[in-house]
């Protein structure tokens, strides 16, 4: 499909999601946010494997550079898809927005970090410095970084991600808090930037791209792993801690729907592609690598699915249309904005 048809279905995903709005509007607002992130945070993954690739070089980044490149290109769409959040629907998404007096003792304490105006501060700040990043690495203007500008992004985009996750995703049940999350962040989404790259098709003449996609399959297994490590560390910590305040966030996410996604999560993002990926035939073949890269895209969604949706605290069934709604309206968005990049990163990435 080409970036017109692309566009088509985002304008035809927004007129049915008005419908929604109708028919529940709090319940629209958390699916659209569980999109907006899900679409929206991969751009992020694809600036820390440019700014990662910038700083220690190899042909593993030579192979994702354009794909990296052009969905980086595509963080504007993401603040714009949240910007409708920010301005009508905090007080449906964010408990700390209602009257101080109202909100239980553990989430009063954490008002002067969780007040509207610093909240809206805070993600200004956000994107303000992630485009700083995608501009100094070249995604609108053709530009090598150096490597102070490469480990400064690094840090910076670790940070930034890690305090965007508390504000975006965990203040969405504000007695819940864990140091973790922005680690399972920082893992989850160049996982799922780099899938993205080996989505496309194999070339396999000469063996140099052959030999491109087996590093960038070891890297890409390393961050698998990652993520399987810090997913286990956060659940054992909480779960053997037995705070209430804390334990509630897993409690919400282990029963009904989200008990069978959790653990589908975790067959799709880990066991299936760590299964293939160690072996070295796998690595190298480049129709398996996609296949693998198709099948963690979906754990990927899935899980972003399950970071979010449950905070609703509301019958799940209007979400079963809801929630697919949503990600292919700004599936749909962000994939015409990329095709667009992608075509034009490809070009310069050639000359």
């Amino acid at each position: 499909m080409n970036v017109r048809t692309f566009a088509v279905i985002a304008v035809v995903g927004l007129l049915i999601c008005a419908v929604g709005l109708w028919f529940d509007a709090g319940l629209m607002a958390h699916a659209w946010l569980a999109a907006a992130l899900t679409w929206g945070l991969l751009p992020l993954g694809a600036l820390a494997a440019l700014l990662t690739w910038g700083l220690t070089g190899g042909g593993w980044g030579e192979l994702g550079a354009p794909t990296w490149r052009a969905l980086t290109a595509c963080l504007p769409l993401f603040a714009l898809a949240l910007l409708p959040l920010l301005l009508f629907a905090r007080s449906a998404l964010f408990p700390w927005t209602q009257p101080l007096e109202t909100l239980p003792e553990v989430v009063r304490h954490k008002h002067l970090y969780l007040n509207t105006p610093f909240f809206v501060i805070r993600t200004l700040v956000y994107f303000l410095i992630w485009c700083l990043f995608a501009a100094l690495v070249g995604v609108w203007r053709p530009r090598v970084p150096g490597a102070a500008v490469c480990a400064g992004g690094l840090v910076a985009l670790l940070y930034t991600l890690a305090f965007f996750g508390f504000d975006w995703m965990l203040s969405l049940e504000p007695k819940f808090y864990t140091d973790v999350f922005g680690l399972w962040l920082a893992v989850t989404l160049p996982a799922g930037a780099t899938a993205l790259v080996l989505l496309r098709p194999p070339v396999t003449r000469g063996g140099v791209d052959i030999g491109r996609r087996a590093d960038l399959a070891n890297l890409w297994f390393a961050l698998l792993l990652g993520w399987a490590f810090i997913a286990f560390a956060q659940y054992i910590i909480i779960w053997s801690g037995n705070i209430p305040d804390e334990i509630e966030w897993y409690l919400a996410r282990g029963h009904g729907v989200w008990r069978g996604m959790a653990w589908l999560v975790c067959l799709l993002f880990f066991v299936v592609p760590t299964l293939a990926l160690l072996f070295g035939g796998f690595k190298r073949n480049g129709r398996w690598l996609q296949r693998l890269a198709g099948v963690v895209l979906l754990g990927y969604v899935l899980q972003m699915q399950w970071w979010i949706l449950p905070a609703a605290d509301a019958p799940q069934w209007p979400l079963l249309w809801m929630a697919p709604l949503c990600l292919i309206t700004l599936g749909a968005a962000m994939l015409a904005l990329w095709s667009y990049h992608f075509e034009r990163a490809q070009v310069r990435h050639e000359r």
